[in-house]
């Protein structure tokens, strides 16, 4: 991805399906994904390319709070 002057990008937070690692991408704000999109990429800690899923922010958020989220929906 070229990332000039001019380019806007945002933070988002990808999650191994396999160990639970959580790696950080840098996305253009126009090319946003949806929460739980499944991105393939090699995990550093697996050691092979597995399925990765997009978490966002939620993914810093004590267990209490997100508890909290589901019973409210």
């Amino acid at each position: 991805m070229a990332s000039g002057s001019k380019t806007r990008t945002a933070q988002t937070f990808l999650e191994c399906s396999c160990c639970g690692n959580v790696n950080p991408i840098f996305r253009k704000r126009s090319k946003m994904r949806e929460k739980n999109h499944i991105k393939h990429m090699y995990c550093y800690k697996c050691k092979e390319s597995v399925a990765h899923i997009e978490v966002k922010e939620d993914v810093f958020l004590p267990d209490w709070l997100k508890e909290d989220r589901q019973v409210g929906m």
